[in-house]
């Protein structure tokens, strides 16, 4: 009895082993060039699997790790073409640098599809050369370790004069800037009529101006001088229609001229809160944004 078993299973290999063999066929691979490898080049051999579909899966990749004395197989992975075939890409590194020039190949496969059919994978042979030639390296001629080059110290003397200079053209920017600035405030402070009345009166506090009829009168001449005619409470409007950044100080022009009115023909006092010092500045500097 235990004759026939064995003989039953004996058959039974031999029939899944015929029936593998009638299943496999001959892979379309792309092989690695034979030449030319030495330590640690990649040389990558691409097996055609078939349409992008499930036919065409792998069961299972092929495993990672050495394959022999001079390769090791890194992870494979799939890459699809522009006419949509499916191609395992397996990458082989070179491990060991032989003496003198070897002979080796990428190791056989048989790979298994999702649709029962057998891939296999012939080997190609590879030739192994080594870093250096076996006489130099025998000679002693290639040392292990190199002496240090030394080099000789560049000279700074160039960036020095460079950096001398981009500063003196830093500072000469700055004072004519500098001088510049001064100059055009000199210049607002003597022909605009805002920058004239706020150098006469700009320095004053509040209190001070509110009590000085002089500094009330020094507005009433800069608005004429700014509208080239005698400005009344009534052509305010007229004003900023004829100099819009004057627009929107509309409402404190008007009670200026109301509080102005109060002050020099009114016995009565006005509670109302105004500051002619804010007033001057905030005309200031509306002419000097429409002037620059």
């Amino acid at each position: 009895m235990m004759r026939t078993g064995t003989c039953a299973t004996a058959l039974a290999c031999a029939l899944m082993t015929a029936s593998t063999v009638a299943n496999a066929e001959q892979a379309t691979v792309q092989q690695p060039r034979a030449f030319g490898h030495v330590l640690g080049d990649i040389v990558t051999q691409q097996v055609l699997l078939g349409p992008d579909d499930r036919a065409a899966e792998l069961s299972a990749m092929p495993s990672t790790g050495r394959v022999n004395a001079w390769l090791e197989r890194r992870p494979p992975s799939i890459s699809t073409d522009a006419d949509g075939r499916r191609w395992l890409v397996l990458d082989y590194q070179v491990m060991n640098s032989p003496r003198a020039p070897a002979v080796t190949s990428t190791p056989p496969l048989q790979l298994r599809l999702a649709s029962g059919k057998t891939l296999d994978v012939a080997a190609s042979p590879l030739s192994i050369g080594p870093l250096a030639p076996l006489g130099l390296a025998d000679a002693g001629r290639l040392a292990g370790l190199q002496p240090d080059r030394l080099l000789a110290p560049e000279s700074t003397a160039p960036l020095r004069r460079a950096l001398t200079v981009w500063i003196v053209l830093a500072v000469a920017v700055m004072i004519a800037w500098l001088g510049w600035w001064l100059w055009r405030n000199q210049r607002d402070a003597h022909q605009l009529p805002f920058a004239k009345a706020w150098s006469r009166f700009g320095r004053q506090d509040d209190a001070a101006l509110d009590a000085n009829p002089d500094a009330w009168r020094g507005l009433h001449r800069a608005l004429d001088e700014a509208a080239g005619r005698v400005v009344l409470a009534g052509s305010v409007p007229d004003l900023t229609e004829k100099a819009p950044h004057l627009r929107e100080l509309q409402p404190q022009l008007e009670q200026f001229f109301q509080r102005s009115s109060n002050r020099f023909f009114s016995p009565l006092p006005v509670a109302s809160p105004f500051s002619l010092r804010e007033l001057y500045r905030a005309l200031y500097r509306a002419e000097k944004r429409h002037h620059r």
